[in-house]
């Protein structure tokens, strides 16, 4: 909008009630400084066309004042979005227990937390962080999604204090943020800033998984001692992407429900156990490396299939799987929104599982082939979508045209290709259970500067 502006376009946008503050938040992430704005009381995807006219005509006054009358800029409503404060904080209390509750009260009140317990970011802790990397602490990381926040090591290292990570966890931390920053900025902000229940989860892979105990195994993203390493790790890039990133809820993260796929979400590709090449190979890295990817997830679903032993079998149970979740539109079939794939499935498949299927001779690329031929969905789910657009529409009109009997007929491929599908071997090695998420185009960098 500033943009328009500056070409001496004047321009105003209607929003709905409850995104002003994510307006302003966003115009300031995204560089478009003052944003102007007239206030609906209902998001206009969930209202009938009388609704539509009743709630736009009393707004249409204002649209016209704020087009025709000149403004300065805005003060930010939330104190959280102005920045870090270059100054230390100093809490009080009755003794260090106190002291310690003043400061957990006053960090999470700023939403700078995630509702559990802060270790405070003292000088000497940070200082001992700062240790885990060869890294200056004023070196830009990256500009961190979806705020576009300047990553800084000594950030970082602030935000991996308060999770509870150790020095040796920094790596993995600074790596787990170039990560999403490498991203394809629309996946990045789609998947953060959206209204759905969308999360980030990350995969490590190589040596460095073993050397700080990442569980692969049993219950890897579960709670308790056997994933207490994933779990630091994973909050602290967790409170990074909060308080660098600006995914602060109601001001970049509109997430109408929540998930718990929001907190941390870290594990380790069960190399060990895996039929497999790793995930890190297929993403162009050497088996020595030691990377972390980065996936967004949009749905879960458990798959249970303990009664197969056939390689068919259990890649039959798994296709039908892939076509739970949402964002199957027949927009995504190739790429149609903006001549990219889109969409995709990130398949957690134990050992179990792994091992039979790639006994009959199925490599990786071989089963998510067979994926890609049985993850198929009657033509008339796909259609049943607003979010298509016209071009789509008009470029498979024959199918639009079809009576929905016959659109029950028709079964086309959730997604467009095999590479839409990751395969990660994960878990313990005695049960047979899968997890199957949503996910879009992934990004993997190598985990480096370790002292």
């Amino acid at each position: 909008m500033v943009l328009l502006e500056k070409a001496g376009i004047p321009t105003a946008t209607i929003l709905s009630e409850g995104f002003q503050d994510d307006a302003r938040a966003s115009a300031k992430a995204f560089g478009m400084g003052d944003i102007k704005f007239a206030v609906v009381p209902k998001v206009y995807n969930n209202i009938t066309v009388e609704e539509t006219i009743a709630q736009t005509d009393p707004a249409i006054d204002e649209l016209i004042r704020l087009l025709t009358t000149p403004q300065d800029g805005y003060e930010m409503e939330s104190a959280v979005l102005e920045g870090d404060s270059n100054g230390l904080e100093t809490f009080g209390g009755q003794d260090q227990f106190g002291a310690l509750d003043r400061f957990n009260e006053e960090f999470l009140d700023r939403d700078w937390g995630d509702g559990f317990p802060l270790i405070p970011p003292t000088e000497e802790r940070v200082e001992a962080m700062l240790k885990g990397t060869t890294l200056s602490p004023d070196e830009v990381v990256c500009l961190l999604p979806p705020g576009t926040g300047y990553a800084t090591v000594e950030k970082i290292a602030v935000n991996a204090v308060m999770a509870g990570c150790k020095p040796e966890h920094l790596p993995l931390v600074i790596a787990g943020c170039k990560a999403l920053a490498t991203l394809d900025p629309q996946d990045a902000r789609g998947f953060l800033i959206s209204t759905s229940a969308n999360g980030p989860i990350w995969v490590v892979n190589g040596p460095i998984a073993k050397e700080l105990g990442i569980n692969s195994g049993r219950a890897t993203l579960g709670p308790g001692r056997q994933s207490r390493v994933n779990i630091v790790i994973g909050r602290g890039l967790l409170l990074t992407m909060k308080n660098v990133g600006h995914w602060y809820p109601g001001h970049l993260d509109m997430d109408t429900i929540g998930t718990t796929r929001k907190f941390p979400m870290l594990l380790a590709e069960n190399e060990a156990d895996s039929p497999w090449e790793p995930l890190s190979v297929e993403q162009g890295f050497s088996r020595n490396a030691s990377t972390i990817t980065v996936f967004s997830t949009g749905s879960e679903k458990d798959v249970g299939d303990q009664g197969n032993s056939t390689a068919d079998g259990l890649l039959r149970t798994l296709a039908y799987s892939c076509t739970a979740g949402g964002g199957e539109y027949i927009a995504g079939l190739a790429g149609e929104y903006d001549d990219r794939p889109r969409g995709g499935k990130l398949l957690l498949i134990a050992p179990a599982h792994a091992r039979p299927i790639a006994n009959e001779g199925y490599s990786k690329r071989a089963a998510k082939s067979f994926l890609h031929q049985h993850t198929k969905k009657p033509a008339r789910e796909l259609v049943n979508s607003f979010n298509v657009p016209d071009k789509v529409r008009f470029a498979w009109k024959w199918l639009y045209d079809l009576s929905p009997m016959e659109q029950e007929k028709v079964l086309l491929p959730v997604h467009e290709s095999p590479d839409r599908f990751w395969i990660v071997c994960v878990g313990a090695d005695d049960r047979a259970k899968d997890l199957v998420f949503g996910t879009n185009t992934p990004a993997t960098v190598e985990i480096e500067n370790i002292p």
